[in-house]
């Protein structure tokens, strides 16, 4: 294990694209932080400060940080996995001892690498600005709601073992970019049109790009009259049908999981049989 991740290690640092759009991730998502949290909207009843305070801050960041393993994260391992392929890295590599299986598995720790590195930046980013803009801190309030984090996390990991999966089908940087891009953009959502309205937010896009789901601005940004006795905001979207129902959260991450599972298991057997 060790040596697999040495092996990634002086791959990536030394790719000169994969630290220039790790940077550019770190700059836009701080900026984009940034930018959110000097916006200051209130009247009687609401504040966009209040989207800010833990621990609406998690679910917030971590929605924000879901477009950058779009068009971020999950390019750095399309890319990469390009790179391996185009180059004929993958094959000098199997040919110099290490195994298919070996392969993959060093490209599933970079995977686990990048998306760490995107869950650090999540928590220290929320940590900050809801220590800034909360009060009455408690241990218990400042982690409240922290577990999204962790979804977020494994909505990174779907994403770039997609991103791997299309590497390692087409073997080229721009087409293995653009049908990563295209699948989720374009060719899912068109797809899903020809079934019917129950089955639709069961295929993988779906249900990944759903771990992080669009915050409930209007009930973020309300004042503490809005909350019932029972702790509900009565501005709650899915209460007042502003938003459309969606499956239950438990489900949306164990089915996250499997599909994750299938895009690797669809990645081994390219690797295993198709010549490198």
């Amino acid at each position: 294990m060790k040596h697999l991740l040495k092996i990634e290690l002086i791959k990536t640092l030394n790719n000169a694209t994969f630290r220039i759009i790790l940077i550019l991730h770190f700059i836009l998502f701080l900026l984009l932080v940034y930018l959110a949290t000097r916006i200051d909207f209130s009247v009687p009843g609401f504040s966009t400060q209040n989207m800010f305070m833990f621990p609406n801050v998690w679910g917030l960041f971590s929605w924000f940080a879901s477009w950058f393993n779009l068009l971020f994260l999950g390019i750095i391992i399309a890319v990469l996995g390009g790179n391996e392929f185009a180059f004929r890295t993958a094959r000098l590599q199997v040919t110099n001892g290490l195994s298919r299986n070996e392969l993959l598995l060093s490209k599933i720790i970079l995977i686990l690498l990048v998306a760490a590195w995107g869950m650090i930046l999540v928590f220290l980013s929320s940590t900050v600005t809801g220590l800034i803009f909360s009060d009455g801190l408690t241990l218990q309030k400042i982690f409240e709601g922290s577990y999204i984090v962790l979804v977020y996390f494994v909505q990174a990991v779907g994403y770039m073992c997609f991103a791997l999966l299309m590497a390692s089908l087409f073997k080229s940087n721009a087409l293995s970019i653009m049908m990563y891009l295209l699948y989720f953009i374009m060719i899912e959502p068109l797809f899903r049109l020809f079934f019917p309205k129950v089955i639709r937010p069961y295929f993988p896009v779906k249900i990944i790009s759903g771990l992080t789901p669009v915050p409930e601005f209007l009930s973020l940004t309300s004042e503490s009259q809005f909350i019932t006795s029972s702790g509900k905001n009565q501005l709650d979207f899915d209460a007042i049908g502003l938003m459309p129902s969606s499956i239950p959260g438990y489900l949306s991450f164990i089915l996250s999981l499997v599909y994750i599972g299938l895009f690797v298991v669809l990645t081994w057997l390219i690797i295993k049989r198709k010549d490198l």
